[in-house]
């Protein structure tokens, strides 16, 4: 059974935000619905203002067919890719659930993962814009470096849970600095089946961040 949410937000990409964070998935894994854009009107365009609603759905496991079909694709993508830019790069694709993995290994990539990972993340997501223009039953593409995110994931989960003990210590909320939306995921999933403590995000992007407070029921 496919999971479904609907959010309503100020803007599309708020709307968009709390449904990722309820779903506790990435943007990569949900096909998104703009079922209303915001609008305002009415006396100072408050009375009739209206707010911004999409629906999430997470995309269903991928057939072999399909990824076989992307596979293809991406890998002429990429070949097209390097080509343009005279590098060459080892890379591997293989299925993992419901999308693609792009694993790439090198000595000379940092460039491609750029800081705190901002590259690696436009990479993925121009990736996977080309492959959708292709065909909107593509199979999605998470994209690796050099174990890049496997590391950066570690590292958030000590974070979360050193944060949150403090939180339990101290009695007290902590703001954690500001982080991408796949950063406050994997805050908020670490934390999400601790019982002592709760997350929520707040703020605006690029300075939205997570609060991780003492939980009283």
């Amino acid at each position: 059974m496919k999971k479904v949410t609907e959010q309503i937000g100020k803007t599309v990409e708020e709307a968009i935000r709390k449904g990722l964070e309820e779903l506790k998935v990435s943007r990569d894994d949900v096909k998104i619905e703009v079922l209303e854009e915001p609008s305002s009107g009415g006396v100072l365009g408050i009375l009739s203002a209206k707010m911004a609603r999409v629906r999430l759905t997470v995309d269903k496991k991928i057939s072999d067919e399909q990824a076989n079909a992307t596979k293809a694709k991406l890998e002429e993508i990429l070949s097209n890719m390097f080509k343009i830019t005279k590098e060459d790069f080892e890379y591997t694709i293989e299925k993992r659930n419901n999308q693609l993995l792009l694993t790439i290994n090198g000595d000379n990539v940092a460039h491609l993962i750029g800081y705190k990972g901002k590259t690696i993340e436009s990479f993925q997501s121009l990736l996977n814009s080309m492959l959708q223009r292709e065909d909107e039953e593509y199979a999605k593409v998470f994209v690796e470096i050099n174990d890049y995110k496997k590391k950066k994931e570690e590292k958030l989960k000590r974070l979360a849970n050193k944060m949150a003990d403090n939180v339990i210590r101290f009695r007290r909320p902590i703001k954690l600095e500001p982080m991408s939306a796949y950063e406050r995921l994997i805050i908020h999933t670490e934390l999400a089946n601790r019982k002592d403590v709760e997350t929520e995000s707040i703020g605006e992007e690029p300075r939205r961040r997570v609060v991780i407070k003492k939980k009283y029921s």
